[in-house]
């Protein structure tokens, strides 16, 4: 009897230990931690982190882990990181790259009610560039718009009142503003491109193309459309600022000058209000900014381009990662806005494209004291979208260079357009 007590008591306690083991193996999977791959690096990433923080506090089982890389190595990283099997379930991406990762199955499509939500508030412009083959992938978060940045004490010198609404005027302004020094050297720019990759110079191509009712490319992305009016419209006005019937030196550098306060005019995005308020201090206030002039100085036209956060196909934990999102997203936390709104403002200066943000009063009150910040605001509701197929990168790089041979005296401008329509086709073809 009692070798049977002993033998059923350890029976008990075994099936004890073995229930308690369980109990404990199913809370520790319950738990999850989320990667989050972005760009958001340095002091980016500092204005993220609490925002972050915030989240893993208020949710124990699902914690997010940061994994910053530079912009350069981001599309790289996701790459090498989605063949090598070392998935981060989030990732942050340029839309430009969308169709890109769509082909190679990186990102995951959105579920129906973050579609909606979506779709229900921000700009068409945003919508379309986190939708690849009709599928919405993502939140668009940096949504910009292109713009002429100016500088009100140059034009006002000069005896302008207001930014040029036409590319004539435009050019005229530019040439009566220019200044050089005895030895003909430029010491002060009327207008001029900034340079040094694709899209400094082709996402302003696309801006000023959409002004003159072109985009670069078809609407299913199946062709070019360099061969239109538009275009020759725009690749006409690029020759007539730099290369040899150009108004201004390719050789002057526009991006560091602007700063100096020695160029009247530039085409660039709104976020770079930002970085020219902490560059020139006091002397930011002769920066202005107004919509992209036209040809007909009536037609409104920019391009925006988006960043969104998405998450990935091979992820395991999809479900946690779109619940994460949402909230980053959506959800108010402070000064009636969303984490990522917050986030936009403290880390960018930037006004956010979510609809329930605009309609802040903390966003109010900016849109109402920045003159700059609501023109590109504004710019966001008429805007095309970026276009996204597999190859996009690399038709832009096409684009790019043959603007550049043309500045170079190496093309004409009719050549440019000849030989990137070629090759873009060629490129789309693969």
């Amino acid at each position: 009897m009692k070798k049977t007590f002993i033998w059923l008591l350890t029976i008990v306690c075994a099936i004890g230990m073995t229930a308690c083991s369980s109990g404990n193996n199913a809370s520790s999977s319950s738990k999850v931690t989320l990667t989050l791959l972005s760009h958001y690096t340095g002091e980016n990433e500092n204005f993220l982190k609490p925002y972050i923080e915030q989240w893993n506090k208020e949710n124990p089982d699902i914690q997010v882990k940061l994994t910053p890389v530079e912009f350069d190595q981001l599309l790289s990283t996701m790459m090498t990181k989605q063949t090598a099997g070392q998935v981060a379930d989030i990732v942050h991406t340029y839309t430009l790259w969308g169709g890109q990762l769509s082909k190679n199955k990186v990102l995951a499509p959105a579920p129906e009610d973050v579609a909606a939500d979506i779709r229900e508030n921000y700009p068409e412009s945003a919508v379309a560039a986190a939708t690849i083959d009709g599928q919405i992938f993502g939140y668009p978060t940096e949504v910009q718009a292109y713009g002429l940045f100016y500088n009100k004490r140059l034009l006002k010198e000069a005896g302008f009142e207001a930014p040029p609404k036409t590319w004539d005027e435009l050019l005229q302004m530019a040439s009566a503003i220019e200044q050089k020094d005895k030895d003909g050297k430029t010491t002060v720019q009327g207008f001029g491109f900034l340079r040094g990759y694709a899209g400094k110079v082709v996402q302003p191509f696309m801006g000023l193309l959409a002004t003159a009712g072109g985009t670069l490319l078809s609407e299913d992305l199946s062709k070019p459309n360099l061969d239109s009016e538009a275009a020759k419209q725009t690749i006409d006005l690029y020759s007539k600022v730099y290369g040899s019937n150009g108004i201004s030196d390719i050789g002057f550098e526009t991006t560091k000058a602007f700063g100096a306060g020695q160029v009247a005019m530039t085409i660039e995005a709104g976020w770079w209000a930002g970085s020219l308020k902490t560059l020139m201090k006091d002397s930011f206030v002769d920066v202005g900014a107004a919509p992209l002039p036209s040809p007909d100085g009536q037609t409104q036209g920019s391009l925006a381009y988006t960043w969104a956060w998405g998450v990935n196909s091979k992820s395991k934990h999809q479900e946690a990662a779109w619940k994460f999102l949402k909230w980053f997203n959506s959800v108010e936390v402070k000064n009636g806005m969303t984490p990522e709104g917050n986030f936009l403002i403290e880390g960018f200066n930037t006004v956010p494209a979510r609809k329930t943000d605009l309609a802040s009063q903390t966003i109010q009150d900016k849109l109402a004291a920045d003159p700059i910040a609501k023109t590109f605001s504004d710019a966001l509701q008429y805007a095309n979208p970026e276009q996204s197929p597999a190859t996009a990168s690399e038709i832009q790089d096409i684009l790019y260079k043959q603007i550049e041979n043309m500045w170079a005296g190496k093309a004409t401008k009719e050549e440019v357009l000849e030989n990137a329509q070629r090759d873009i086709q060629a490129k789309l073809g693969q």
